[in-house]
């Protein structure tokens, strides 16, 4: 079985084109809990050679010092970086970002009963976050920034008290149970909560290629068109901005127009096969 048939219902219809809101698949329980379990998430905290990128425990959004522990009883433990250091799931990212042809990270969270994890907050990627085991509900609500770069991160735009407001009071509200999964679109504002149960879920990352990438791909091939590496005039304090970016602007024309696309786009889908393979 493909990831992708494991994760959504109509795999053909996702991989036609993104939902552009939330959307939730109603996936066999077993093949979401063979991913990762909580047994799973014991031993990585019981073996250090299967630590995780990065491993702590978070409430209320903020960090908690304590032990790593699969079973604390207030605050959830945070598994980073297991599409690079724990076997099952790096397969099934690897797999994933191959169907999809986006790099793909996989996260863990483990949260105890009526236990608050992160408060609201956006991705600049595409999420599938597969529940593993118990339920969580989750609160969301239409994006601030619409398809956010890294430059648009919440921890860098944030919210006004206005904003945030509106969200706490008009998000809508859904829970999550276990073989369920949940796509979240980049840039919709999501934040969680447990009931009387705990819940372990896994976060497949899409890091979604964008045009911008492809632009910055092509600004990279711009190093061989020597009127875009000729030096700015001297005096440049001095000199007009708008001259500047208009005969910039010209220079980059030409380079677009001479461009071989058979070429170029080799050279592009060369990066993103490195980019979907994780290789820099």
């Amino acid at each position: 079985m493909s990831v992708i048939t494991r994760l959504v219902d109509d795999p053909q219809a996702f991989l036609a084109r993104w939902p552009s809101e939330p959307a939730i698949y109603q996936r066999d329980a077993k093949d979401v809990a063979d991913l990762f379990d909580r047994d799973d998430a014991r031993r990585i905290v019981a073996d250090p050679t299967l630590r995780s990128i990065e491993l702590g425990h978070v409430r209320e959004g903020a960090l908690v010092p304590d032990a790593p522990n699969a079973d604390h009883p207030t605050a959830t433990l945070v598994l980073n970086g297991l599409h690079v250091t724990w076997g099952p799931l790096r397969d099934a990212s690897k797999h994933l970002a191959a169907e999809l042809g986006h790099p793909v990270t996989a996260n863990v969270y483990l949260t105890p009963p009526n236990s608050t994890g992160y408060g609201p907050h956006w991705d600049t990627h595409h999420v599938l976050l597969a529940q593993s085991e118990g339920e969580k509900t989750w609160r969301l609500a239409p994006p601030i920034v619409e398809d956010p770069l890294d430059a648009h991160r919440w921890t860098k735009v944030g919210f006004t008290p206005k904003q945030r407001a509106d969200i706490e009071a008009n998000a809508d509200t859904v829970t999550l149970k276990a073989g369920q999964v949940l796509f979240i679109p980049r840039g919709w504002v999501h934040f969680g909560h447990t009931t009387d149960q705990h819940s372990l879920h896994i976060t497949f990352g899409i890091q979604v290629l964008t045009r911008h990438w492809v632009l910055a791909q092509l600004l990279d091939q711009a190093t061989e068109h020597v009127p875009l590496r000729a030096a700015l005039p001297p005096g440049l304090s001095s000199y007009p901005a708008d001259a500047l970016v208009a005969d910039t602007r010209a220079a980059l024309w030409t380079f677009l127009d001479q461009l071989d696309l058979t070429a170029s786009g080799g050279a592009v889908q060369g990066k993103q096969q490195c980019a979907v393979l994780g290789i820099a």
